[in-house]
């Protein structure tokens, strides 16, 4: 059984937007403010790594409508080198990309759950139980249990519920940065360009390295990629949804930040709102009970972007298991609901894994670095695809080729070396992660696996 085309532009816009707005945008902006030490500097990263998201945008879109399959880079790689390397993809996805991601969401969850209730009742059972060691990470692992089962129960309903968070989240975020601007202390102004002593030596190297950190909180801009398979009329459907929902969140990062940095003093974000710094900025501007309001979105936010990456992950197994080149069961549609039940199965263990055995930051420093690798080869596969298939057709192809895809590619390279240069011993473990899936690849090649051809047809959707 295959998977139906049953999304429209609408939905395929909002995963977008719900992929990335998320853990990253509330967790990021103090650990790159300590990185830099100056808070012009940061907004114009926050403006400068939407401006790579949306390179990366335009890039993807050409080879999504020549492509629109559910499987995202796994497919493109997959048709411009071959199984190994997108079996990698699929591999750093597994091991990394979203089971990390959607870990580091889930553990934000309980962070923001705890800072919630030590204003409303310090002394309830649930504030309690967040105090304990174990608590936060129950909490977490049953938010991903119980968003991966209610995709496992129809992506209808899975995506209704999905649209209605994802649009309360861009609700309340536009409403923070109003209410935000209105209730700021403008005397404060100067905080915009404040220089505060950064965490290490200020050079190219930590430059790079708070872009990076910044491109995690713009993960998710290929998202509807992923569910291209599953997108009706993708040739028009998937750049407008990709290109737009990016956008939109450039503009909602921008402004956000400048909320926090008028709203919580640079040594505050540097230190105590590293990984809390729209709950600080939140309380500091509207006070305990207007504050309270907009930290419950911020959690409504944080479930979205769990919610979300269990919807997309996913297809990235699926597509994997139907080359066989992962457990085949991965490839089973449930006969009654259509969706990957075996697939989002794997999603959750591996991500509640992750949950028991780490810490936000720690995920997103593991994270930052492998989830630039294959978005840069696959950028630089779309110029050997229009050398090598010239005359295929292209439903869209990509605005400012060649300076556009270029342009991602120089970035995501200088923000590879920084990350190899600054943190090299969390580089190299993102590397040796994905060397290890060569012998995984060979072994289950071997041994396991009748694998197909690399040039085999990838399934046709209904």
């Amino acid at each position: 059984m295959t998977l139906k085309r049953q999304l429209g532009l609408t939905t395929a816009m909002l995963v977008v937007v719900a992929s990335m707005i998320g853990t990253g945008i509330f967790v990021t902006t103090g650990e790159v403010l300590a990185v830099t030490g100056n808070a012009t500097l940061v907004l114009f990263l926050w403006l400068l790594g939407g401006l790579v998201a949306l390179s990366g945008t335009l890039s993807y879109a050409e080879l999504a409508t020549m492509m629109p399959h559910v499987g995202g880079e796994y497919v493109y790689l997959r048709k411009m080198y071959g199984l190994l390397p997108s079996f990698l993809s699929g591999w750093v996805s597994l091991i990394v990309g979203f089971s990390a991601s959607i870990a580091a969401s889930a553990l934000a969850v309980s962070e923001y759950s705890f800072k919630l209730l030590t204003y409303l009742n310090p002394n309830s059972s649930l504030a309690h139980f967040l105090t304990w060691e174990w608590g936060p990470k129950l909490i977490a692992a049953g938010a991903i249990s119980f968003f991966g089962i209610l995709h496992m129960i129809g992506i209808k309903w899975g995506a209704r519920v999905q649209n209605f968070l994802t649009i309360i989240k861009i609700g309340i975020v536009a409403l923070f940065i109003l209410f935000g601007f209105a209730f700021a202390d403008w005397n404060a102004a100067s905080r915009l360009i404040a220089t505060y002593e950064p965490s290490g030596s200020a050079n190219m190297g930590t430059l790079g390295l708070a872009l990076l950190m910044v491109m995690f909180a713009y993960s998710g801009w290929n998202g509807a990629s992923y569910i291209g398979g599953e997108i009706k009329n993708p040739g028009k459907n998937l750049p407008k949804a990709l290109f737009w929902g990016t956008f939109l969140t450039m503009i909602l990062y921008v402004f956000i930040n400048v909320v926090f940095l008028l709203a919580v003093d640079g040594t505050t974000l540097m230190t105590d709102g590293k990984n809390t710094a729209g709950a600080l900025a939140a309380l500091n501007l509207f006070g305990k009970n207007f504050g309270v309001f907009f930290n419950l979105g911020i959690l409504l936010i944080l479930l979205s972007s769990i919610s979300v990456q269990l919807m997309i992950g996913p297809r990235v197994y699926y597509a994997m298991a139907q080359d066989h080149i992962i457990f085949e069961g991965l490839a089973k549609v449930s006969e009654k609901f259509h969706t990957p039940v075996f697939a989002i199965g794997i999603q959750i263990l591996i991500s509640v894994f992750y949950v028991l055995l780490a810490n936000v930051t720690f995920l997103i420093i593991h994270m930052s670095f492998a989830l630039s690798i294959f978005p840069l080869l696959t950028v630089i596969g779309l110029f050997k695809l229009r050398k090598t298939e010239p005359n295929a057709e292209r439903p869209y192809k990509v605005a400012g080729y060649p300076y556009v895809p270029l342009f991602f590619i120089i970035m995501n390279i200088f923000m590879m070396i920084s990350s190899l240069i600054v943190w090299t011993k969390t580089s190299l473990t993102a590397i040796a992660v994905l060397l290890v899936g060569i012998p995984v690849f060979y072994l289950w090649r071997a041994f396991v696996a009748k694998v197909v051809a690399s040039k085999s047809p990838t399934p046709e959707y209904e």
